[in-house]
């Protein structure tokens, strides 16, 4: 499923200039100005070429018409189809940046990372300071594999990113990246850095406690859990991640009571069933183990 701020986003910028493709020029010389096309304007075409430019613009419209309702039926395949035939039709349609923006998206959301990368480095290459892409771009990089190439993107969006919700962002690509690439010392600064600027952030303080288990420092790591599960003890992560640890020190009725207190936070989630399952597999307690898989199975199946 196509992520909603993408569409929001769609609607934004793309569907303004919709209306208004026939209607304008942009001169692309040195000082250029956008201007609204005239009649003198038609006056220096061929009326043929006029002609095919009118009826390629309504069909170039109509496509980008046809893309925004599939993306809003989450029907993917038919908007990258009205993508394509849009830049087919109109090849050097200013607003084709963003469309094969979008197109990159719709490969992020179908898995094609690879593909995703390589129209995002295009408009790289148009717009070297376009901050969203870059990072479109890391993520990219980081799913298809190439945590390397993504350090250095992520590099650009720390150096370049000035406000702290812009910051924060950056810096948590970042910590995925290095997180990785096993550089869990890089990774520890860098989510020290975001309580800095963000000490109530949930997320940078789990991670934190999750980046010293997994560089060995068990007691550290279970001081900073247990911290977090004071500061945030309506959060099911924290202790599902307590339980973990508890669970890897063979801790099993610890490990059972923090996670039951998972479930009874977040009901929901299948992956506290099947952890707790393995405990009770430890524990001997094959009957209540078997339920909390069949349970699990049903809520992956919603």
């Amino acid at each position: 499923m196509m992520h909603l701020r993408y569409i929001y986003i769609i609607v934004l910028f793309i569907a303004p200039m919709i209306s208004s493709f026939a209607q304008t020029i942009i001169d692309l010389e040195r000082g250029g100005l956008v201007r609204s096309k005239n009649v003198e304007d038609y006056r220096k075409q061929d009326p043929y070429l006029v002609k095919k430019q009118r009826e390629d613009s309504i069909a170039y419209n109509d496509c980008l018409n046809r893309a925004l309702n599939a993306m809003y039926r989450d029907s993917l395949a038919e908007a990258k189809t009205m993508l394509h035939d849009a830049l087919r039709l109109r090849p050097e349609a200013p607003s084709n940046y963003i469309v094969r923006h979008y197109l990159a998206r719709i490969d992020m959301a179908t898995g094609d990372f690879r593909h995703a990368a390589e129209i995002l480095s295009e408009l790289l290459k148009q717009n070297p300071e376009d901050k969203e892409v870059r990072h479109e771009r890391a993520v990219c990089y980081l799913e298809a594999g190439n945590a390397r190439m993504a350090l250095e993107d992520c590099q650009t969006l720390v150096d370049k990113s000035f406000g702290q919700e812009e910051k924060v962002r950056a810096l948590f690509l970042r910590v995925a990246v290095y997180d990785a690439l096993r550089l869990y010392q890089q990774e520890r600064e860098d989510l020290t850095e975001i309580l800095r600027m963000d000490p109530m952030n949930q997320s940078a303080s789990l991670l934190l406690a999750m980046n010293y288990a997994k560089s060995g420092q068990n007691a550290v790591a279970l001081q900073k859990v247990n911290e977090y599960i004071v500061k945030f003890p309506q959060s099911a992560e924290g202790y599902a991640a307590r339980a973990e640890m508890e669970a890897k020190q063979e801790q099993w009725q610890l490990a059972r009571a923090d996670y039951d207190k998972a479930v009874e936070l977040n009901p929901e989630e299948p992956t506290y069933y099947i952890a707790r399952a393995k405990v009770l597999d430890k524990m001997k307690l094959a009957s209540a183990a078997r339920r909390d898989r069949e349970v699990a199975n049903e809520k992956m199946k919603k």
